[in-house]
């Protein structure tokens, strides 16, 4: 017996790329690395609770976060890889 099923009908029961197939493995992995980032943000730089009003002020505020999250793990990076070399 073989049900074909068109995924685009119901995308969320059915879904492409398959999972478990190496495709959805890849896209799988991105989202996960971006969940934890998005949970560093909020723990860490305190973006999930904002005390400014408006759009364009939370989001400059935001982008100042990302910044932040990105130069301190280039320094943590780089004082990783000068202690090795050392």
């Amino acid at each position: 017996y073989c049900l074909k099923v068109n995924y685009k009908n119901n995308h969320r029961f059915f879904s492409y790329p398959i999972r478990g197939s190496e495709k959805w493995e890849k896209i799988y992995d991105k989202r996960t690395s971006i969940e934890r980032c998005n949970s560093r943000l909020k723990d860490y730089l305190n973006t999930d609770n904002l005390r400014s009003s408006g759009i364009a002020k939370a989001k400059s505020w935001a982008l100042l976060n990302c910044i932040t999250l990105i130069a301190g793990t280039i320094a943590v990076n780089t004082a990783k890889s000068i202690s090795t070399a050392a």
